[in-house]
């Protein structure tokens, strides 16, 4: 972009909100015409992005910079700024945003004073979790000069856009939410509510309203969840899925895009299952630290046509924002897999009966594929498992990292072993897993779910190392995939160790049960509480060595 000189008299009026007359195409300055000046302005300092220290939402970014400071007493007339988008290596690739304002003592600069370039154009803002990088540089008027100068710029400071959820999921706060059900949609959920038996199953969405402290969505859609321990009636503790953006087939056309904090839909556990009400979130900070994609979860209490039902842990649904959070590309194919269902061919229905279930569907009210997304059909789910297929006996691994994220599998795998996940994807059950296929790398992740039943005492001696799944039989059949596995559990125990398990199972039982104190709502024993949280710490004291000896009798 081309230089331009600006006036005393153009400063003076007002300093156009989205001028970038002072910088070249790499943000420079190049305009030999501007002011000489021998002690320019130095670099400030970011000294803030807005109210909240942990994250940065798009629409709350006000750009705070430190004071002028100006050898020859110059009197600032302006502060530049500019928002780039940032490449993995730490340096800034394309500028997105730029803004500008005049007078003597402004220090802060917000979205709304400039405007947004080459992407962010495009989209008409900010990306929600991309990495940025800002910066800033005052502008100052000699006396007696009909010409500006332009300091230094700053240093970039590095921040990643959110779209709002992090405060949704903030460590400690627990949040009330509440759900409003006409009769209709509580005589719906109820006849769907209880599977018929341990087998994959579907439900439906029925109207409801959901809202918080300070906020209320009508016509939201509302479902049961849970498997064949944790499913409940509307009688009970009942776990529940609700849809903001749902699109009822009683109202004509597409429904509004609505969002709370950032998130489109919300998933509540009952916790029914799990009597330390704790397993899951320790779980989650496991997998986390192992480099494992899984959602973010936060205790949340839940209120039904206005009736208490107790404590819930809201868990992140697997959406395309959370795609978006953790990997490359949004835009890819993503699967559930639930009992007993394996990566074959078997198992893909392109009625969606099927054990392995499309997320994402073609949808007249949802924007049409881009190029480059991966179709909303099964296509891609059958390549993966043909390509499976066609590795040959001993040619498993290093080959499978052309197709699957085999690092992040093996760390799944690791804690999935040291935390005893028997209802995950690799022992017998084959169930509670997401797999999807990052378009930005073509590689496929496993994610993995329904964490309540991990740490438990019952399983600390079962056999480690009996998989089912066939990606871990595979690998273990190849010496060198073996001591690969090894290494990573060996690995996740020392995170195991690091994380300081007995610590956080005691915080989490003493936080608990201070919030079931002044009302515990449904299906809560204390008794129960108390002892399977003792349990819970025999399991990780014991867990440890028994997982050593385990790999050491198999010769991993």
């Amino acid at each position: 972009m081309g230089a331009l000189r600006r006036s005393l008299a153009i400063l003076s009026i007002a300093m156009p909100a989205a001028s970038a007359t002072l910088t070249g195409c790499e943000g420079d300055i190049v305009d030999p015409d501007v002011c000489d000046d021998e002690s320019p302005p130095a670099a400030p300092a970011i000294i803030g992005l807005g109210p909240r220290p942990d994250f940065v939402v798009p629409d709350e970014l006000d750009i705070g910079v430190s004071a002028l400071v100006d050898a020859d007493g110059d009197p600032q007339v302006g502060l530049e700024v500019e928002i780039w988008t940032r490449n993995p290596d730490g340096t800034a690739r394309e500028r997105v945003w730029f803004g500008a304002v005049s007078g003597p003592s402004r220090r802060n600069v917000r979205l709304a004073d400039g405007r947004y370039e080459n992407i962010a154009a495009f989209l008409g803002g900010l990306e929600d979790w991309r990495e940025h990088l800002v910066r800033a540089r005052y502008l100052v008027q000699p006396p007696g000069s009909d010409c500006v100068s332009a300091g230094a710029w700053s240093a970039k400071l590095d921040f990643t856009t959110d779209d709002g959820s992090s405060a949704i999921f903030a460590p400690g706060l627990v949040r009330d939410y509440h759900v409003d059900l006409p009769p209709a949609s509580v005589s719906s959920i109820n006849a769907e509510a209880i599977p018929p038996g341990c087998v994959p199953y579907q439900r439906n969405y029925y109207e409801g309203t959901f809202r918080d402290a300070t906020r209320s969505f009508a016509g939201v859609g509302v479902k049961a969840k849970g498997g064949c321990g944790s499913a409940r009636t509307l009688d009970r503790k009942t776990a529940l899925k609700i849809h903001l953006g749902w699109d009822s087939p009683q109202v004509a056309g597409c429904p509004a895009s609505r969002r709370l904090d950032g998130l489109e839909r919300f998933t509540f556990n009952n916790m029914v299952q799990d009597g330390t009400m704790a397993h899951e979130l320790m779980a989650y900070a496991l997998y986390e630290r192992m480099g494992v994609p899984v959602p973010r979860a936060t205790f949340a209490r839940l209120h039904v046509n206005d009736v208490y039902y107790g404590l819930y842990l809201n868990v992140e649904s697997v959406d395309r924002r959370f795609l978006a959070r953790r990997f490359g590309s949004n835009r890819g194919a993503l699967y559930e897999g639930t009992y007993w269902c394996d990566l074959i061919a078997s198992n893909v229905a392109d009625d969606d009966s099927g054990c392995l279930v499309r997320t994402f569907e073609d949808d007249p009210c949802d924007s049409p594929p881009e190029p480059g997304d991966d179709p909303r059909d099964y296509t891609p789910l059958r390549a993966l498992i043909a390509s499976l297929d066609a590795l040959p006996a001993g040619g498993f691994y290093p080959a499978i990292g052309n197709h699957l994220d085999f690092e992040t599998f093996l760390s799944m795998w690791a804690v999935d072993t040291v935390l005893a996940h028997w209802d995950g994807y690799l022992f017998n059950l084959r169930n509670n897993y997401r797999i999807y296929h990052d378009p930005s790398t073509n590689r496929w992740t496993i994610i993995p779910s329904g964490l309540d039943q991990t740490m438990q005492l019952r399983h600390v001696d079962d056999t480690l190392l009996d998989v089912q799944g066939r990606l871990g039989q595979r690998c273990l059949a190849e010496p060198a995939c073996a001591a690969a596995f090894g290494t990573r559990v060996r690995q996740a125990l020392d995170v195991f160790g690091q994380l300081n398990m007995p610590s956080r199972r005691q915080d989490l039982q003493v936080h608990v049960n201070t919030l079931m104190t002044p009302d515990p709502g449904r299906e809560f024993d204390p008794a129960r509480f108390a002892s399977e949280h003792a349990s819970t710490q025999q399991f990780i004291e014991q867990r440890p060595a028994i997982v050593l000896q385990a790999l050491t009798a198999r010769g991993i």
